[in-house]
């Protein structure tokens, strides 16, 4: 009877022990865990669709016309688009769980692409705060569980984001990308 009780006391010792070594320590969870991302993103890209907001260049052979003129008469070059910024291919990740972003704050420099992953059980979307100057974010239909959101900042500033199913703009499920540079 007590080699039993003790049997019992030993194995669930035994499973404490193994769940804390299972926590490991945060620095190393977060090499891990951007490795392992790099791989799934790289994998899914190759796969499937990503949604990713991605700086595109615009061509600078685009012409404007002026109403009512033929084109072939009035021709006047477009206005050449802003350099983009180059991605410095820095993969930041930020998982998405069932009610809260992870990290919830993060600092990255321009250039570095930020990779929501939706690791939860619900849908999520990414919505950016309206007054924090960035146009970014996913919608739900394109957000399920198992899908993954980047997104390259090309601009230095504090971008505020939240999900509207689960918070709103200042409470619940939020985040912050600080971007320098």
């Amino acid at each position: 009877m007590k080699t039993m009780f003790f049997g019992k006391v030993l194995v669930a010792g035994l499973a404490a022990v193994t769940v804390l070594a299972a926590c490991g320590d945060d620095a190393n969870d977060q090499g891990v865990a951007a490795r392992q991302l790099e791989a799934r993103l790289a994998a899914s890209r190759t796969a499937t669709t990503v949604t990713t907001d991605a700086p595109v260049e615009a061509s600078t052979d685009d012409v404007e016309t002026t109403a009512g003129e033929s084109a072939a008469a009035t021709t006047v070059p477009a206005e050449p688009a802003a350099p983009a910024v180059e991605p410095t291919g820095v993969l930041v990740p930020v998982i998405a769980l069932d009610n809260s972003f992870r990290p919830e704050v993060i600092e990255v420099e321009v250039g570095d692409e930020v990779v929501w992953e939706n690791r939860g059980l619900n849908e999520h979307d990414v919505l950016y705060v309206q007054d924090s100057a960035a146009d970014f974010g996913v919608e739900v239909a394109d957000f399920q569980p198992g899908s993954i959101y980047s997104h390259v900042f090309t601009e230095a500033g504090e971008f505020h984001y939240y999900c509207s199913i689960h918070g709103n703009e200042t409470v619940g499920m939020v985040g912050t990308v600080i971007v320098t540079g």
